[in-house]
């Protein structure tokens, strides 16, 4: 019974946490690079507000510039009776080229 209080513990800071789907970019036609990024937040009020900031934040640490939301998907995560217990927003970015200056 520990480990379920533990593990129900833990939940909460799990929720809204970003995680990395996929680390190697894809690179465009353009030459440059797309990212699919991926994060869980669950029902609670601001829960989504805080993943897309996450969200937002990964995306900007990816790129080292800014990027350009290609396109954003969220995918119910269901329980064994059917219920929405959490949900996975998915973004997929492409990293904008960077100044010459920051190149060097």
């Amino acid at each position: 019974m520990k480990w379920m209080n533990l593990a129900l513990g833990t939940v909460p800071f799990v929720a809204g946490c970003a995680l990395m789907a996929d680390n190697t970019p894809e690179a465009a036609e353009d030459g440059s690079r797309v990212y699919s990024i991926v994060t869980l937040y669950d029902g609670e009020v601001g829960s989504r507000a805080r993943a897309l900031a996450a969200l937002d934040i990964d995306a900007r640490n990816l790129c080292g510039a800014d990027y350009t939301l290609l396109s954003e998907e969220t995918r119910p995560i269901m329980n064994r009776i059917g219920e929405v217990t959490s949900s996975r927003l998915v973004w997929e970015i492409r990293c904008q080229p960077q100044p010459e200056s920051a190149a060097r």
